[in-house]
């Protein structure tokens, strides 16, 4: 497992990175107010617990999340401004 703290464009964020099965790691990216997570979770339980939360698909490190864009986003990222097709490095600051 992979959990360490990572700094981009001048924030410092919390990066987890963990191996559960044979194809895919579990990411998280945990920004102050929000976070961007992978496809392994649910956008709409986030969403129903009111988190600040942004989904990616189809990524395996951070370089790859880094370089995705919103997959499906919770409604509390919708009102900074995030929405779905968002490029992740526009947006990350956000979080």
């Amino acid at each position: 497992m992979i959990n360490q703290e990572v700094e981009i464009g001048n924030k410092k964020y919390q990066y987890i990175n963990e191996k559960l099965g044979r194809k895919a790691p579990m990411i998280v990216i945990k920004g102050e107010v929000g976070y961007i997570m992978c496809g392994y979770l649910n956008i709409d339980a986030a969403n129903s617990l009111g988190d600040t939360a942004v989904r990616v698909t189809g990524v395996n490190d951070i370089n790859d999340v880094l370089n995705s864009q919103v997959n499906s986003c919770t409604d509390n990222a919708a009102r900074l401004g995030i929405k779905p097709g968002d490029k992740i490095m526009d947006i990350i600051g956000k979080l």
